[in-house]
Protein backbone atom coordinates (compact mmCIF):
# COMPACT_ATOMS: atom_id res chain seq x y z
CA UNK A 1 0.00 0.00 0.00
CA UNK A 2 1.37 3.41 -0.91
CA UNK A 3 1.92 5.78 2.22
CA UNK A 4 1.18 8.54 0.03
CA UNK A 5 -2.71 7.55 0.77
CA UNK A 6 -1.65 7.68 4.56
CA UNK A 7 0.21 10.87 4.57
CA UNK A 8 -2.72 12.44 2.59
CA UNK A 9 -5.47 11.03 5.02
CA UNK A 10 -3.05 11.89 7.90
CA UNK A 11 -2.99 15.76 6.52
CA UNK A 12 -6.87 15.91 6.03
CA UNK A 13 -7.61 14.79 9.56
CA UNK A 14 -4.96 16.91 11.36
CA UNK A 15 -6.66 19.75 8.90
CA UNK A 16 -10.02 19.06 10.48
CA UNK A 17 -8.90 18.41 14.38
CA UNK A 18 -7.14 21.94 14.64
CA UNK A 19 -10.89 23.13 13.67
CA UNK A 20 -12.71 21.50 16.47
CA UNK A 21 -9.75 20.76 19.03
CA UNK A 22 -11.05 18.26 21.56
CA UNK A 23 -10.98 19.43 24.77
CA UNK A 24 -7.50 18.12 27.32
CA UNK A 25 -5.33 16.62 24.29
CA UNK A 26 -2.99 17.99 22.31
CA UNK A 27 -1.49 16.46 19.42
CA UNK A 28 1.19 17.48 16.88
CA UNK A 29 3.09 16.05 14.28
CA UNK A 30 6.57 15.10 14.80
CA UNK A 31 8.88 18.29 13.07
CA UNK A 32 12.45 17.75 12.27
CA UNK A 33 15.40 20.08 13.27
CA UNK A 34 14.84 21.12 9.52
CA UNK A 35 11.32 22.32 10.53
CA UNK A 36 10.16 19.17 7.82
CA UNK A 37 6.53 18.09 9.58
CA UNK A 38 6.48 14.07 9.92
CA UNK A 39 3.03 13.04 9.85
CA UNK A 40 3.57 9.51 10.22
CA UNK A 41 5.03 10.65 13.88
CA UNK A 42 2.53 12.29 16.79
CA UNK A 43 3.36 13.59 19.86
CA UNK A 44 0.28 13.63 22.14
CA UNK A 45 -0.67 14.79 25.42
CA UNK A 46 -4.09 13.56 27.32
CA UNK A 47 -5.66 14.57 30.27
CA UNK A 48 -5.87 12.54 33.31
CA UNK A 49 -9.41 12.28 34.72
CA UNK A 50 -10.48 15.64 36.54
CA UNK A 51 -9.95 14.92 39.86
CA UNK A 52 -6.39 13.22 39.41
CA UNK A 53 -5.09 15.94 37.36
CA UNK A 54 -1.61 15.41 34.97
CA UNK A 55 -1.29 15.59 31.40
CA UNK A 56 0.19 12.67 30.34
CA UNK A 57 2.13 11.91 27.11
CA UNK A 58 2.02 9.51 24.75
CA UNK A 59 3.30 8.96 20.68
CA UNK A 60 1.65 7.46 17.68
CA UNK A 61 3.43 5.83 14.85
CA UNK A 62 1.27 5.16 11.99
CA UNK A 63 2.07 2.91 9.29
CA UNK A 64 1.92 3.19 5.56
CA UNK A 65 -1.30 1.33 5.43
CA UNK A 66 -3.20 3.72 7.56
CA UNK A 67 -5.96 3.99 7.95
CA UNK A 68 -6.68 0.40 7.16
CA UNK A 69 -4.24 -0.18 9.88
CA UNK A 70 -4.20 1.46 13.71
CA UNK A 71 -1.25 3.54 15.07
CA UNK A 72 1.00 2.08 17.39
CA UNK A 73 0.76 4.20 20.35
CA UNK A 74 3.49 4.16 23.52
CA UNK A 75 3.49 5.80 26.79
CA UNK A 76 7.04 6.66 28.34
CA UNK A 77 8.62 3.73 29.62
CA UNK A 78 7.86 2.86 33.23
CA UNK A 79 4.41 4.91 32.57
CA UNK A 80 2.35 3.47 35.33
CA UNK A 81 -1.60 2.31 34.26
CA UNK A 82 -3.23 -1.02 34.16
CA UNK A 83 -3.10 -1.17 30.73
CA UNK A 84 0.32 0.09 29.83
CA UNK A 85 3.03 -2.62 30.08
CA UNK A 86 6.22 -1.06 31.57
CA UNK A 87 8.07 -0.85 28.21
CA UNK A 88 5.25 1.83 27.66
CA UNK A 89 3.19 0.22 24.89
CA UNK A 90 -0.36 -0.17 25.61
CA UNK A 91 -2.21 -3.56 25.80
CA UNK A 92 -5.50 -3.46 24.76
CA UNK A 93 -6.88 -6.42 27.07
CA UNK A 94 -7.96 -4.99 30.21
CA UNK A 95 -6.32 -6.20 33.28
CA UNK A 96 -8.78 -3.88 35.36
CA UNK A 97 -10.17 -6.72 37.98
CA UNK A 98 -11.38 -7.30 41.56
CA UNK A 99 -7.70 -8.39 42.65
CA UNK A 100 -5.94 -4.76 42.12
CA UNK A 101 -5.18 -3.34 45.26
CA UNK A 102 -7.02 -0.41 45.53
CA UNK A 103 -4.85 1.61 48.14
CA UNK A 104 -1.94 0.94 45.70
CA UNK A 105 -3.60 1.67 42.16
CA UNK A 106 -4.41 5.27 44.15
CA UNK A 107 -0.77 6.09 45.15
CA UNK A 108 0.53 5.38 42.22
CA UNK A 109 -1.62 7.14 40.40
CA UNK A 110 -1.02 10.39 42.38
CA UNK A 111 2.69 9.46 42.02
CA UNK A 112 1.97 9.55 38.06
CA UNK A 113 0.25 12.90 37.72
CA UNK A 114 3.46 14.20 40.10
CA UNK A 115 5.56 13.19 37.19
CA UNK A 116 3.49 14.73 34.35
CA UNK A 117 1.86 17.71 35.88
CA UNK A 118 -0.90 19.42 33.54
CA UNK A 119 -0.01 21.99 31.25
CA UNK A 120 -2.93 24.36 31.55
Amino acid sequence: MDGGIARSRLSMERRSWRMDRPHGFVARPETGSGGAVNLMVWHCFITGKPAEGGFYPITMHFHESYPYKPPKCKFPQGFFHPNVYPSGKVCLPSILNDDIDNVEYKRRVRQQVEQYPALF
